[in-house]
């Protein structure tokens, strides 16, 4: 009895097909085993908007909105990154640690090489965070919200002290960090020049 052994493309289909079902290991970020490992950077000129000071209007017709957005540069292309929103962060003000969700979690390039990572947009309407019951008077009192975008590759587990949900982790041989971004949303008086109710 003669047999007939598979042709090399023939090889090469069972070879997917074996693999189809077993994953491959994908390659660990490596960090130094002691001292502080940097975090990822917020890449300050493909931040929109730009300003760090926006000026709304206190009396916009319909309620203002604000697409934010932010790009990353990590050169550690294997690591998971964390990016949290926050408004108004205030450790004393229990109502105000928790970021705003979803939290954002970002994985290394498919390529392995790419060091840019894109958050997705985080929309800010001022109008759900002014004060109940004394809202327009805050407007015109110029009042103010502060968006602060933080971002890790290891932040601390909850609870954190002394800044919750944003403290990045700090074991006995490493220190990881955070970079962070504010925009100063200030309400200002109806017709103010550069005052608006939405961007873009």
């Amino acid at each position: 009895m003669t047999t007939t052994l598979p042709g090399r493309g023939a090889l090469a289909l069972l070879l997917v097909a074996a693999l189809a079902g077993c994953p491959l290991p994908q390659p660990l970020p490596e960090y130094p085993t002691n001292g502080t490992i940097t975090p990822p950077r917020i890449q300050s000129d493909t931040l929109t908007p730009v300003d760090t000071i926006l000026l709304v209007d206190a009396a916009c017709a319909t309620e203002p909105s604000f697409t934010l957005g932010a790009t990353l540069v990590d050169e550690n292309t294997f690591e998971l990154v964390e990016a949290r929103w926050f408004v108004d962060y205030d450790p004393a003000r229990a109502a105000t640690v928790t970021p705003i969700p979803p939290i954002q979690k970002i994985e290394g390039p498919a390529d392995g090489v790419s060091i840019e990572r894109h958050l997705d947009p985080f929309v800010f309407k001022p109008y759900g965070f002014d004060p109940f019951g004394s809202e327009q008077a805050f407007r015109d009192g110029g009042g103010l919200h502060v968006v602060e975008l933080v971002v890790s590759n290891n932040f601390a587990p909850e609870p954190a002290s002394p800044r919750p949900w944003r403290t990045p982790l700090k074991t006995a041989t490493q220190t990881f960090e955070t970079q962070v971004y504010r925009w100063v949303f200030h309400y200002v008086p109806a017709g103010t020049a550069g005052a608006r109710c939405s961007y873009p």
